[in-house]
């Protein structure tokens, strides 16, 4: 099997197991965090509500367990910190999520 095919079967496989995450993002997340283990990347997500979802409270929700600085949009949040893989898949636990989308770069001090 080609590399090519080999990376087409593995974003297959994120969409699968986390549907509602973009797969570059999360493979972006998953090779910083081995590249540079002492520290999660730094990480915009751009998460998106279901319609009719009061996006106040999610605001607070995600702010209270996670601490990271929220902003809310049209759709719903964007949150803004060092997050890794284990925070976004907690993050979509939550039905009311729609799709996560973001950048990711290495943390700097």
């Amino acid at each position: 099997m080609s590399v090519e095919a080999q990376y087409d079967q593995l974003i297959s496989t994120i969409n699968q197991s986390i549907a509602t995450v973009d797969p570059e993002l999360a493979v972006k997340i998953m090779y910083l965090e081995r590249k540079l283990p002492d520290a999660s990347p730094r990480v915009e997500l751009d998460i998106e509500y279901n319609k009719g979802v009061d996006v106040e409270r999610k605001q607070e929700i995600v702010r209270f367990r996670y601490g990271l600085p929220i902003q809310p949009t049209d759709h719903g949040l964007i949150a803004t910190g060092q997050i890794n893989m284990g925070i976004i898949e907690e993050i979509v636990k939550d039905k009311d999520v729609k799709h996560i989308t973001g950048k990711a770069s290495p943390s700097s001090y």
